[in-house]
């Protein structure tokens, strides 16, 4: 089942993409709905900085992970089990970033967090190089030997138990134009305070009762 961003989020960003897929995990099969949201305001300048990636350089995303069989019916529990899962979680979220050609780096922070409700899950920020379609070498040259041009970016991705299973969410934000593209760093408009406090709007009011924890996906 998609899941759809909070109200104070709905006005700002619009449904660019989803994908589902499913991976083996000892005894059970993960199913992980991912949901992938645009800036609306930005979007244009999100295409001419990449046109052929899945995933913007400016992107929140929400996902919903189901297992079969549920955790219940072998004796788990989603929220004993945090530890063990948003591991697995969170390479499942690298996997689907390289896959897009977005080179993962360095983890900038990883942590547990607590929403107004209590809940309480895990957070990684990871660094990130996400390729653009500028032209523009990193030097700021123009040579098409050089290795491909990349921005630095940052990727936060949190999972929180709920009901069986789990959610996930988290987003993908630029911290820098591509050098020499003056119009395309203006419509870019880069301000990764800004982007933050979106994630963490995200985080704060995501709906983690509102699911249906008795469905198994089809």
């Amino acid at each position: 089942m998609a899941i759809e961003l909070p109200p104070a989020l709905a006005d700002d960003w619009h449904r660019h993409g989803g994908r589902t897929d499913e991976r083996s995990l000892s005894l059970a099969t993960i199913t992980a709905e991912t949901t992938v949201f645009e800036h609306r305001a930005t979007g244009d300048a999100l295409e001419r900085l990449r046109d052929d990636g899945e995933i913007p350089a400016r992107s929140l995303f929400t996902v919903d992970l189901r297992f079969s069989p549920p955790l219940s019916v072998v004796g788990l529990s989603a929220a004993d089990a945090l530890e063990t899962a948003a591991p697995n979680a969170r390479e499942g979220f690298v996997e689907t970033l390289e896959a897009d050609g977005i080179a993962v780096g360095d983890e900038r922070a990883s942590e547990f967090i607590d929403r107004p409700d209590g809940s309480i899950g895990h957070l990684t920020v990871f660094e990130i190089a996400y390729p653009t379609d500028s032209g523009v070498a990193a030097d700021g040259g123009t040579d098409t030997d050089t290795d491909p041009a990349t921005i630095d970016a940052e990727a936060h991705v949190a999972v929180w138990p709920a009901g069986d299973a789990y959610v996930m969410a988290g987003g993908v934000l630029p911290l820098e134009a591509p050098d020499g593209a003056d119009v395309l760093a203006a419509a870019l408009d880069v301000d990764p305070a800004r982007d933050r406090e979106a994630v963490v709007d995200l985080f704060r009011g995501l709906d983690l009762e509102g699911r249906d924890d008795s469905t198994e996906p089809e």
